[in-house]
Formats: structure tokens, sequence, C-alpha cells
């Protein structure tokens, strides 16, 4: 046990130490050494409507070797307008370089055109030029289009002209796209709707096997769209094109996360507003799978927490470690971009128009209606219980003599924790170590429900008949810099103790959490399911951002929807070695 015990204390004192080496690396520029990276985004669709999903996946390329990056494990996909305003930040977590996510979008967005951008914290640091963007158009039907969206009302002379021009500018005859690396053959063009659909995908060596790929399969508007950026030629400009290193003496502002989401912010004296050095303040993430850290303000009054877990948490708690705690202001750093206006491609809408746009809309308002039969299915965060969920002793409350106070219960019934009075009145919890004596100057890591309880005081008077079991480890800990004498962990009846708890020392926020795993909906029709009486006006048959082809072979199967016309196939990814692979086919819903 004593073995254990000093390898998790230099386990922990790696990390006490690690806010500090960072910021020691910072003033020194000793990150000018690490390759710069680019990002790609593959996207299901440059023209949506409103009530339609713009659905990505992401990849993190290291300049240097061509390959997935390990040096980012988060990235970010935005969405801005014209002037540079986000319609949609996200943060994407990376596994082994790559990602995804999805945005509905509302009625609140206006037709327009945009840009997609895709970037990492690391690349914050070099031209916004080097982000990935793609221009993404936006009709929204139930609003008045501004006017530079409107084709002009034209004389029988103008409309002539624009239709010989318009002439010259149809959209090229499609050319299915190969790859060198993946073999891809439907078995059939041609099908008729509610049909199975076959794709048999092989992969030619163990590189492409093991690569990283998404596939979508989509119906082609008939209202033209922006080009989108295949990984080919993203590899051939992005890539291969520019310097792999920063040049050297650039100020490197902004650290990778190379260890996992940054959370962070600035302390600051609320009087004087100047920063606030040595404050230890901590970030409470509540529910069944709790986390909890605990940073330091560095000279700029600047702190870090880092999640290297996953979680799902919305909201969480911010607590300054000390009693003056009322002196201080926190605030957590906004992920907004300040990129100034942005020129993304414009497009026209024209009376010809009005009936596939009246018709389209309609069709996604009844594929809206009948979501909740073709709902996405959301993963739960998975990450291995941190230390300070693991207790040596546990009492549940129903197989004792039930107490109307927290101090009797624990007087009475949990072996090895007490509650003692300080010189200022206040009680605290104390548990007695496993040797030696105790130090009172440690309290134990207290939470209730998961939320972090840092004035145990605030807790003493709930009543103990709505605790349904206590339990504790006796083990010394530490967490970023702060010291504990174990932890003490209540669990309520209800469970939703941080939803109603108050204390104004507890500074509630919202996270900006990275985008929830999902498993996408595919649609299956059997004889006698019932399938057949639910309307289906899908335009995107498949999106799957994780495209295994690990065995050599595989059989991808979806099925048509009621809405005919050409469709296209999309894969998009990188072999493991780095290889863009881009391929598209087509075929014909009757």
């Amino acid at each position: 046990m004593k073995n254990i015990s000093i390898v998790v204390v230099a386990f922990l004192w790696s990390s006490i130490t690690a806010f500090g080496q960072l910021s020691n690396i910072q003033s020194t520029n000793t990150f000018n050494t690490l390759p710069k990276e680019r990002v790609y985004v593959h996207h299901n669709e440059s023209l949506l409507f409103s009530g339609e999903y713009l659905r990505y996946k992401l990849y993190c390329i290291n300049k240097k070797t061509k390959a997935a990056s390990d040096i980012s494990k988060i990235a970010y996909v935005a969405l801005v307008d014209k002037n540079g305003e986000p319609v949609f930040t996200h943060k994407v977590r990376l596994d082994q370089g790559s990602g995804y996510g999805d945005f509905f979008i509302p009625t609140t967005v206006p037709t327009g055109s945009y840009k997609l951008l895709g970037y990492s914290e690391w690349m914050k640091n070099f031209e916004n030029a080097e982000f990935f963007t793609s221009d993404i158009h936006v009709i929204n039907p139930y609003q008045v289009a501004s006017e530079s969206y409107l084709e002009p009302q034209l004389d029988s002379a103008q409309q002539a002209m624009v239709a010989n021009a318009s002439i010259s500018k149809e959209r090229p005859q499609f050319k299915a796209v190969k790859s060198a690396f993946l073999n891809l053959s439907l078995d059939k063009s041609e099908v008729g709707k509610r049909t199975k659909v076959v794709a048999n995908i092989s992969a030619d060596n163990l590189a492409a096997q093991q690569g990283d790929y998404a596939i979508s399969v989509r119906k082609v508007d008939s209202i033209p769209s922006p080009e989108q950026i295949s990984s080919m030629s993203f590899f051939n400009n992005y890539v291969l094109k520019g310097i792999n290193d920063p040049t050297p003496g650039t100020a490197i502002k902004r650290l990778p996360e190379l260890r996992g989401e940054v959370i962070s912010g600035t302390i600051l004296e609320k009087e004087s507003q100047k920063p606030v050095e040595g404050q230890r303040i901590s970030l409470s993430m509540p529910g069944d799978n709790f986390l909890l850290k605990v940073a330091t303000s560095d000279a700029n009054g600047r702190f870090e927490f880092i999640t290297e877990r996953e979680y799902d948490n919305v909201n969480a708690a911010l607590q300054i470690l000390s009693d003056d705690w009322d002196q201080f202001d926190v605030t957590l750093d906004s992920h907004n971009l300040d990129l100034g206006s942005v020129d993304p491609t414009d497009f026209k809408l024209s009376k010809k128009m009005k009936a596939y746009i009246l018709e389209k809309s309609i069709q996604n308002q009844i594929e809206n209606a009948y979501k909740e039969l073709r709902s996405d299915s959301v993963l739960l965060a998975q990450h291995r219980a941190p230390y300070y969920r693991e207790f040596t002793a546990n009492y549940n409350l129903d197989d004792y003599t039930r107490f109307n106070s927290i101090q009797e219960t624990i007087v009475e019934v949990v072996d090895q924790v007490s509650v003692r009075k300080l010189n200022n009145g206040e009680r605290v919890f104390e548990i007695r170590p496993e040797e030696g004596f105790t130090d009172l100057s440690l309290l134990p890591m207290v939470f209730v429900d998961g939320l972090f309880i840092k004035r145990h005081e605030d807790f003493m008077d709930f009543s103990a008949k709505k605790i349904e079991s206590i339990g504790f480890s006796r083990d010394k800990v530490m967490l970023g810099s702060q010291a504990f004498q174990g932890v003490l962990f209540f669990k309520t009846i209800e469970g939703g103790f941080y939803n109603e708890f108050y204390a104004p020392h507890i500074q509630n926020v919202e996270l900006f959490k990275p985008q929830a795993r999902k498993i996408y909906f595919n649609q299956v029709y059997n004889d006698g399911d019932g399938n057949g009486r639910v309307p289906d006006f899908r335009y995107q048959l498949l999106w799957n951002p994780n495209l295994d082809v690990s065995s050599g072979k595989e059989e991808v199967v979806f099925y048509t929807s009621d809405v005919p016309g050409e469709y296209e196939l999309v894969v998009e990814g990188f072999t493991s070695n780095g290889n863009p692979v881009s391929i598209k086919e087509r075929f014909v819903v009757k």
C-alpha cells in the first residue's frame, strides 16, 4: 500500500508542477520546435436549408510528418457570417487526430453566405489564413431574405441575355472520383424508393486498412452549391505547401492542448482589477461521474484546468480556495475568434427556385416531425474513475438507525470520521489517517452528489434523512497544489443537490464542452416492421464518420427514401501514413 501511495503522489506532483512548466515553456518559446498543424473538415453538404443538419468530420494533420497529429487533443469548428460573427463554435475531442460533430440549422440563421472554419489552439499562433475554410450557403424560407441574395427583376431582353449566359455556366458533367488506396463499387446505379443499396469497399494495403475515413450519401441539390474541398485538394494546397515549422522568433501566445481539453481563465483583484498570482481555484463537475480540478494562477492571473477525461456535464462550479474569495473576480476565457470580415462566395435566389424551395421546406418539416423515430444515439462519456472516486468504506444509511442531523449521523454511524469545531465557530469534517496522527491543518475533500464543498459549514445543517449513503477514503491526497486528508462523499436520495444548493462563494458556469460522440441513425426497411407507414423525405441517406475498413473489406448498407433524384456517395479521409483518400460516386433514385 505504501508503494502505491508513493507512485500516486509522484504522479500527482508531476501534475502539480505542470502549470508552472507550461508557463516557463511559454516564456522561453521552446514550443517553436513543435511542427505546425493543419485541419481538414469533411462536411456532408455546402448548401443547407433551415431544419437540416451540417455534419462534419475533422482531421488534424501534422504538417511535418503529413500524418495524423498527436500534438493537439482538441480542435475547433466554427461557422461564421460575412462579418466574422459566429453562428456556432464547436469544441471537438480528437481521438488519434480526428473527431466529429454536427449542427442543426435553426430558423434564426438567415439566408446567406457563411464560412466553415477548422483549427486548433496551436494554429492560433500563426496566420488565420492557415485555418481550414470552406463556403457554406444557407437558405431560410421562414425569414425574408436580404435583397442582396435575390435575383433582380429583368426585362425580356435582359432575361434572354441571362438565359444565354447561364447555358455556358451549367454544371460540368459529373465524373466519378477514384482512389489508389480504397476501391468502391455500388451494386446498383439506378434504384427504387425505400430500396436497399450496398457499397462494397476494399482496402489495398495495411496503411489503407488502418486509415481514418467518413462516408456520406446525400441527394444532389438542384440549386447550385459551393464546391467542397476534397482531402486530396486539401493535402496538396494546405499540407504540402508552406513551411512545416514555426518561423524562428514567433511569439507563442497559445499553447497546444497537448494533454487534453484546457478550461482557462483569469483571476483579478476586484477593486484594482490587477492580476492575482498564486491563488488556488477549483473546478467541480458534479454528478455520478464527478470530476474535480485544482489550478493555481500565474503572475498574469491566468489559470488552466486540463481535463483529459470525457464528461457529460453542461454546468460546473468554480470556487476560490481561500477565505477572502469575495475579493476576486473570476472569468473564464471565451473561444470567439477575432476574424474581422470574411469573404464567402455569394449566390442569388431566383423565382424559378421557388417551387423547389417550397417543396424541400415542407419535406424538411415532415422529417423533423418524425425525428424521434430517426434520432441519433448519443454515447455517454466514458473515462477511468479518478482516485478520489474510490472509497475504502461505504455506509448505506438505511441499514442503520436514522438521525436528523449530519453531525449525529457521523458520530453514531460512521467510523473514523468526525466533526470538530474551529476557533471561528465553524464546523468541519475530519477523517483519521490510516497511520499516524491527524494533521489538523488539512481538511478532507468533501463531495455531495459530486459537488465539491469547500466550506463544510455550508452543508452541516442539511437534513441527514435526505442522504442515502456516505463513503470515504482515509489516504492523504493532493489535487493540483491542494492537499487533503482523505475524501468524504455524501450521496443524497434525490441525487440533485447541485441544482438546489446555493453558496455565495460558488460561481456556477456553463461549460463549453466538446461535442458528444454519437452513433448516427441509419434507416432500415424490413417487411412488416411498420416503417412503411412513416413518411420518408430524407435527403441524407447515410452519414458515418467512422468508416471501418480494418478487415480489408467492408459492406456498407443503406436504404433510399421517397425523394427521387441523383444522389452522391462521398468517402473522404487519410490512410494511416497520411495519404489522402477521396472517392465520389453517384446513383439515381426513381
